[in-house]
């Protein structure tokens, strides 16, 4: 049995292949995109900005998403 220095839990230290990982932020994003372009329209009809407001905050919260999983990959957690 080998001896580590890393308090870490040995399951918490690899981040195994998954591809929901990695496509899922993008499906939000895109998502999001829809949800924008859905909101402008609906402003031009004299409507609430919620889903412009709502698909920004989708885009956003799928970049950071995809920018955290590729800081984990790259640390190889």
């Amino acid at each position: 049995m080998e001896h580590d220095d890393d308090p870490t839990p040995r399951r918490f230290r690899t981040l195994r292949p998954n591809p929901f990982r990695d496509v899922l932020p993008w499906v939000v994003v895109g998502l999001g995109l829809v949800l924008v372009l859905r909101g402008v329209v609906d402003l031009g009809r004299h409507g609430g900005p919620e889903q412009l407001l709502i698909g920004v905050g989708l885009a956003v919260l799928g970049v950071v998403v995809f920018l955290i999983n590729r800081w984990q990959a790259r640390r190889g957690l």
